[in-house]
Formats: C-alpha cells, sequence, structure tokens
C-alpha cells in the first residue's frame, strides 16, 4: 500500500491522460432570462467581466448594477441605448406581450421619458404611465400614435 502526502502532486508515468470537460456553471447564472436584470448578470458572467467593470463601462455605480441585476430597480430611459450597446442585442421580446409592455420597451429603446413619450403621442403622463402598467386602455387616435412610437423605436435598432 502506498501513502501518499495530500500535497504531494501525483504523476503516473505509465498513462498520458488528459482530462476534459466542460467548465461548470457559475451558480449565480440566471436560470431563465426574463428580466433586464437577468440579461445583464448573463453577459456579464459571459464576458468575465465583475460588476465594477461594467459600471465602469456604463458610467454608474456599481451598486447600481447590482441592483439591476437583483431586479431591486429598473435603469432610467437615458441608460437603455448604452445598455443595449453592452449586451450587444435588444433582450425585449416584442411579440406576445402587451401593448403595455411593448410601449414601455420602445421608450426604452428611444431614450426617452414618459413625460417625452406622453407629449409626442398627445396624452399627459399618468395616462401613459397606466398603459404601460396595462391598467388602461387608450382610445383609437392614441392608440395609432402609440403604434407608430412603437413601431419608429424598434425601427431604429434593426
Amino acid at each position: 500500500m502506498i501513502i501518499i502526502a495530500a500535497r504531494t502532486p501525483v504523476r503516473c508515468i505509465f498513462v498520458n491522460l488528459t482530462l476534459k470537460c466542460k467548465r461548470p456553471i457559475n451558480p449565480a447564472y440566471p436560470k431563465q432570462m426574463e428580466t433586464l436584470g437577468d440579461y445583464l448578470r448573463a453577459t456579464r458572467l459571459d464576458r468575465g467581466l465583475s460588476q465594477p467593470e461594467v459600471a465602469k463601462i456604463l458610467k454608474v455605480t456599481p451598486d447600481t448594477v447590482t441592483g439591476w441585476e437583483l431586479n431591486r430597480h429598473q435603469p432610467p430611459a437615458r441608460l437603455a441605448k448604452k445598455i443595449i450597446q453592452f449586451l450587444g442585442y435588444i433582450p425585449f421580446k416584442e411579440e406576445g406581450v402587451s401593448l403595455g409592455k411593448q410601449l414601455y420597451f420602445a421608450r426604452l429603446l428611444s431614450g426617452k421619458t414618459q413625460e417625452q413619450v406622453a407629449a409626442n403621442i398627445g396624452c399627459d403622463e399618468s395616462n401613459l404611465r397606466y398603459i404601460e402598467l396595462d391598467k388602461r386602455k387608450p382610445g383609437k387616435r392614441i392608440l395609432i400614435k402609440i403604434q407608430i412610437f412603437i413601431d419608429a423605436s424598434y425601427k431604429a435598432y434593426r
């Protein structure tokens, strides 16, 4: 019987063996891609970046990136373009989501505030907020303007 100390490397001269396997998945990697925070974390981990490095790229604080990744808060519309550039793609699904979500995503893509979009489509800011939350349905005239705004916002990124 041969006893080897725990810190002694073991070498076998009879077998030339190389073990290969997939890199283990980081436990912090999101299991489902549902929120913008999930997409940010996945992209950051795929690129091997730390939160402070991402914060430097996006010109925010590391705590801000942590808050986004943990879905404690959403990034402001003014940072949407930088985030999309960092991700390299649009993380929002246009199809199969409600009008309110489409409007919210289009507003983020355009980098505009609720106030700016409300002025653009001809309604007040609180009305726009309720439409984005799917708590209010817009009238025909506003609906047409919203659809034009959504189409224009997505078209800029296609």
